[in-house]
C-alpha cells in the first residue's frame, strides 16, 4: 500500500507538467492570431485612403472644388474709395452665348488697413469676342459725364482723339484724378484675338492728368493805331472809297472803337460824314489792322460788305 501512495505521487508532477504544456500552448495560437491580422488591418486602412483619395473626387468631389474657384463676375473695379463699373456690365448676353465671361481676378489677398492708402491694383482675366464692339460700348460707359475718365498716354497726358478699335488686337489707358491725392486712378486695357483674351490691370499710382498745351497762334504784328489809320485813309482819294467828291477834306472822319472781323482780318469801322450835310452819313468804311484790306458797307441796308480793290 505504501509502495502505490508512493507511485501516484510520482504521477502528480507529470500532470502538472502536461497542464504546463497546454498553456504555453494557447499563448503561442493568439500570437500567431496577432501576426495574421495585422496584414489585414493594414490592407483596410490602405483600402479605405485609397477610397477617400482617388474614389470619392471622382463622384462629384472635384467639380465642387472647381466651382468654388471659378471667379464671379464683378460689378465694380475698387481700389480703396476709388471704383469704376466692370467690363461684365456691359455685356451682351444672349440664351445660346454669352459675350464674354470673367476667366480670373488676380491680386493682393489682403485690403489695406489703418491709415495706409489702397494702392495696390487688380488684375481681371476675359474671355470673349467682339472685341471691338465690346471695348468700344466700355469707352462710351467710362467716357461719358458720370464716370470722367480720359484716355491717356503713359505720361498721363489726356488724348483728344478716340483710336480705332480692331478686334484682332489693341491697347489703351483710361485715367481719371483718385481720390486720393496725387494720384490717378488708372484702368489699363490690351487684348489680342489670337491669345483669346481680354485683361484690365486697375492701379492708382502718383500721377497727374494734363492736357497738350496749346501752340500759340502767329497773330502777326499789332494793329495800327487810329492816327496810323486816320492818316492813311486821308491820304486816299473820294473815288478810292466810291464816295463822291474831288478831296477827303470835304468829309469829316470818325473812328467807332473796337474791331470786328471781315475775312478773317481784324477792322476798324470808319464813319464819313459830309462837312456840307452835317449828321448825314456819307459812308462807312472798315479798315483792316495791317491796312492791306478795305471794305465798304452800303449805307441804305447795313448788311452788304464790299473789299474795295
Amino acid at each position: 500500500m505504501a509502495r502505490e501512495k508512493k507511485e501516484k505521487k510520482e504521477k502528480k508532477p507529470k500532470k502538472a507538467k502536461k497542464e504546463k504544456k497546454e498553456k504555453t500552448g494557447k499563448k503561442g495560437g493568439k500570437k500567431k492570431l496577432l501576426l495574421i491580422l495585422i496584414p489585414v488591418l493594414i490592407l483596410i486602412a490602405a483600402g479605405a485612403f485609397a477610397v477617400v483619395r482617388f474614389v470619392l473626387p471622382n463622384l462629384g468631389g472635384k467639380e465642387v472644388d472647381e466651382a468654388a474657384k471659378k471667379p464671379v463676375a464683378v460689378e465694380n473695379y475698387e481700389i480703396g474709395e476709388d471704383a469704376a463699373p466692370a467690363l461684365d456690365t456691359v455685356f451682351v448676353d444672349t440664351e445660346d452665348q454669352k459675350e464674354g465671361r470673367l476667366l480670373a481676378n488676380r491680386g493682393p489677398e489682403k485690403e489695406s488697413k489703418g491709415e495706409e492708402p489702397a494702392v495696390e491694383g487688380r488684375i481681371y482675366i476675359y474671355e470673349m469676342e467682339n472685341y471691338a464692339s465690346v471695348v468700344g460700348r466700355y469707352l462710351d460707359l467710362l467716357m461719358g459725364e458720370e464716370q470722367g475718365f480720359q484716355l491717356v498716354d503713359e505720361t498721363y497726358l489726356i488724348l483728344e482723339e478716340r483710336p480705332e478699335l480692331a478686334d484682332e488686337e489693341g491697347s489703351l489707358t483710361l485715367a481719371k484724378t483718385s481720390v486720393q491725392e496725387g494720384r490717378v486712378f488708372q484702368l489699363a486695357i490690351g487684348w489680342s484675338q489670337a491669345n483669346g483674351n481680354l485683361t484690365i490691370r486697375t492701379s492708382v499710382p502718383e500721377g497727374k492728368l494734363h492736357r497738350p498745351e496749346k501752340e500759340k497762334e502767329d497773330d502777326g504784328p499789332p494793329p495800327a493805331s487810329v492816327r496810323e489809320q486816320l492818316d492813311a485813309l486821308e491820304q486816299l482819294t473820294p473815288a478810292q472809297l466810291t464816295l463822291p467828291g474831288n478831296s477827303m477834306s470835304s468829309y469829316e472822319i470818325y473812328p467807332i472803337e473796337g474791331f470786328v472781323t471781315i475775312d478773317g482780318n481784324l477792322c476798324r469801322r470808319f464813319n464819313f460824314y459830309d462837312k456840307e450835310k452835317p449828321g448825314d452819313i456819307a459812308g462807312i468804311i472798315f479798315y483792316s489792322g495791317d491796312m492791306q484790306h478795305t471794305y465798304r458797307m452800303d449805307v441804305d441796308d447795313n448788311t452788304i460788305i464790299t473789299e474795295l480793290k
